[in-house]
């Protein structure tokens, strides 16, 4: 019997690339097998990348919830940034960060989801805390180098603004942050305490 496999939906990704390092990354996350996960490519005017469930019917139960990864496709975020052009460790850092977010909001009902969206839009605190948690369960699912090599290239990219490197300084783990919670899994053999939110 051949093992299972996610359920996932492209929605105007024309890269294989892109599509296969999803997949890839998206197999690291077993917990994740039963919900369907769509990989969009949208013009977000203010995020290059975001994980979100999926507002349909299935959204008020759990078990049966779907979410998608949304990365942008907007002049004003592509002009630094385009995905379809990053080496593949920076993008599956980035998937393995998204799909992060994801695997936080699967025990969340669809209170505790409305919950997480006023808090992290109104809270900076709040956002923050989503954000680490996001990197360290991609850690935990074994992506930290690509993770860091993430951070690198976004802190060292050269055209991109002060003021989006300024809120991932704020929001994000860093580099050295991220390497701390390696050593200390490979030195535990599990993922050291995270905050919960």
């Amino acid at each position: 019997m051949p093992p299972p496999h996610h359920s996932i939906v492209y929605q105007n990704v024309q890269s294989v690339h892109l599509k296969e390092w999803f997949a890839e990354t998206l197999a690291a996350y077993p917990e994740l097998l039963s919900h369907p996960i769509y990989l969009r490519k949208l013009p977000t005017r203010y995020s290059t990348m975001r994980a979100q469930p999926v507002l349909n019917w299935q959204f008020w139960r759990r078990r049966t919830r779907h979410y998608r990864v949304d990365f942008s496709s907007h002049l004003e975020v592509t002009e630094h940034v385009r995905v379809r052009e990053l080496p593949r460790e920076v993008v599956v850092g980035w998937f393995a960060h998204e799909l992060g977010h994801i695997v936080d909001y699967l025990h969340r009902p669809w209170r505790g989801m409305i919950a997480f969206g006023l808090g992290y839009a109104l809270w900076s605190r709040y956002m923050r805390q989503a954000e680490r948690r996001a990197d360290s369960i991609a850690v935990d699912h074994g992506f930290g180098a690509e993770v860091i090599a993430t951070k690198h290239y976004l802190m060292d990219h050269a055209t991109l603004p002060e003021h989006y490197k300024s809120r991932l300084r704020k929001y994000y783990l860093s580099a050295d942050e991220i390497e701390a919670l390696v050593t200390a899994y490979e030195e535990k053999g599990h993922m050291p305490d995270i905050v919960e939110i």
